[in-house]
């Protein structure tokens, strides 16, 4: 017995070697033609993610550092809240949150990375799984928390769905789920007895004051005359004409991670929230142009970061 499972696992193992040198030989011929495909998700929006340190140094012995270093796996917390739209609803994980990316055995991450083509998928379902719940945006870009999705198999066919969103390979996304469903119930339920308490919103990890869980629209500020920069290009411009709008990253005067800094808007009648247009500043290059709701709280300089061009303002 012992004999037949060294020779079918060396099989498997031969097979997926002799694959893999093939692969990599049609690769010389198409890597022009790879790396010029385009991405479902731009670089600014994807998840900013900080990673936690592993904790070899500093254990009692060798066999310590061994065990840690075979066993454990990166963890990774997100330093900015993370937003996803699918079918309509725009799932939101809020700065803090905790995670190791996809469940993916430590053999196999040579053909697969945990924070590889599951990266987003694999951080929304793990949202998923440690509360049973998931912050939601609503039309005023405030979150509110959602408890449609309820169950471990809902969670996983999220999952799923996302990850063909994401990555288009539908058969690697059902072998994942299929993973989940053999061996995800058991961080299912450990969650659950646990009983983990959802944590208040916050949009960077630095955010003092964090969001209620349900939406609340909080009153205009006034705007000082030292928080705006009142001149642009075709000269001054009167601070009535520019207005916070109604959530905390629309305030005027707000500036992300990325030292960008809300002056404004003058169109916060339009009837989508998330293509109302703000006046921006460059806290790097003091670069003025204009952005969308939805893209504030990520937003770099068109200029000096490499960031989204100006819209319109």
């Amino acid at each position: 017995m012992f004999d037949f499972l060294v020779n079918f696992f060396g099989t498997i193992v031969t097979c997926i070697f002799i694959v893999y040198l093939i692969l990599l030989a049609l690769l010389q011929g198409k890597s022009k033609e790879l790396s010029t495909a385009n991405t479902f998700i731009n670089v600014a929006d994807m998840p900013v993610l900080r990673p936690i340190p592993l904790s070899t140094a500093n254990q009692k012995n060798l066999l310590n550092k061994i065990l840690v270093f075979v066993f454990q796996v990166r963890r990774w917390r997100v330093e900015e809240a993370f937003i996803y739209e699918y079918k309509g609803n725009k799932y939101a994980v809020h700065a803090g949150f905790e995670f190791d990316g996809a469940s993916i055995p430590k053999p196999l991450w040579g053909l697969l990375s945990p924070v590889g083509l599951l990266l987003i998928p694999g951080l929304i379902h793990d949202y998923g799984y440690r509360y049973n719940g998931i912050y939601s945006l609503d039309e005023n870009h405030n979150p509110v928390w959602d408890e449609t999705i309820s169950t471990q198999s809902a969670w996983d066919e999220l999952f799923k769905g996302i990850g063909n969103e994401v990555n288009n390979i539908p058969i690697l996304n059902e072998l994942a789920k299929l993973g989940l469903w053999l061996g995800g119930f058991k961080a299912w339920n450990a969650w659950r007895d646990k009983k983990e308490d959802r944590v208040p919103f916050k949009w960077t990890i630095d955010d003092e004051k964090q969001a209620q869980h349900e939406p609340q629209n909080e009153p205009q500020q006034e705007i000082a005359e030292d928080n705006v920069d009142d001149s642009d290009s075709e000269g001054t411009i009167s601070s009535e004409v520019f207005d916070s709008g109604t959530t905390k990253t629309t305030q005027i005067g707000y500036e992300n991670s990325n030292k960008q800094k809300v002056l404004g808007s003058r169109n916060l009648d339009a009837t989508d929230k998330q293509q109302v247009i703000y006046k921006m500043a460059c806290g790097e290059c003091s670069e003025v142009y204009g952005a969308k709701t939805s893209e504030i709280q990520r937003r770099k300089c068109p200029v000096c970061q490499e960031g989204k061009p100006s819209v319109d303002w």
